[in-house]
């Protein structure tokens, strides 16, 4: 099924860069440990200097690697050398075409740590990739940049779209209403989690928007989220929480 009757029809539990609270976020250990717990896994890509898409979160490399180095300014070749314990930085490429039948959220990282927009072609490449490996239906691209958004919707009409919203989104975006994700061309809205916030959410989701906070590391909040019928929630922890995936239908 594609990813539209994969969120219509279940309550999903996706695994936040995998399953970071074991293994290391965005490897493909991470990954294929998650996939142990659900079909769907978020995770970050950038663009190298030579426009290759490698699946990491930080824009500078030294929380994962020990490196003071960013990898925007690296070359692939650069990045292949480096090593994360006893793994690469795995490229987009690698993760799509080792897990062909489950389902993935792409974040593209077009923000940097000072608020920057980063101008790049990362939405053409991931498009490419996704194309490339036949993922069309199994993938929803996401980003809290809503420029990134519409390069992607201009691309590609039929791509599934995801907006990422933190509290501090609201200073540059204002309150996100139905109307901005309809004409945004945006069927996904991935917010950060406050139970302040659930009115808010279900009047989005009754209004046709899927609704999946993040990021939900604790059963009282996941239960308020599955309560108030949303489509799941965006955790750390997919092995303590996948209790909560069904299908709904």
């Amino acid at each position: 099924m594609d990813m539209k009757e994969y969120l219509s029809t279940h309550f999903v539990v996706v695994g936040h860069r995998g399953l970071p609270s074991v293994y290391i976020e965005n490897t493909y250990t991470s990954f294929e440990k998650a996939f142990e717990y659900t079909d769907l896994v978020e995770l970050d890509i950038h663009l190298s200097r030579d426009n290759h898409a490698y699946v990491i979160h930080d824009f500078n490399l030294k929380n994962i690697t020990g490196l003071n180095k960013v990898i925007e300014n690296l070359r692939s070749y650069e990045i292949d050398e480096i090593k994360i314990e006893n793994e690469k930085i795995p490229s987009l490429e690698y993760i799509l075409k080792n897990f062909p039948d489950k389902y993935f959220f792409i974040e593209l990282k077009t923000i940097d740590d000072s608020g920057n927009l980063i101008k790049n072609d990362i939405e053409k490449e991931a498009i490419r990739i996704i194309k490339k490996y036949k993922m069309e239906k199994h993938v929803c691209i996401i980003s809290f940049n809503p420029y990134s958004l519409r390069n992607t919707h201009v691309l590609d009409m039929d791509i599934f779209l995801g907006l990422d919203y933190a509290e501090t989104s609201e200073k540059y975006m204002g309150k996100i209403r139905y109307e901005d994700l309809h004409e945004m061309g945006i069927s996904v809205y991935l917010p950060e989690y406050s139970a302040k916030n659930l009115p808010e959410f279900i009047d989005l989701r009754n209004k046709g928007i899927y609704i999946i906070p993040w990021t939900v590391n604790d059963e009282k909040s996941a239960n308020e989220i599955y309560s108030s019928n949303l489509n799941g929630f965006i955790t750390n922890k997919v092995d303590f929480l996948s209790k909560f995936q069904k299908e709904t239908i």
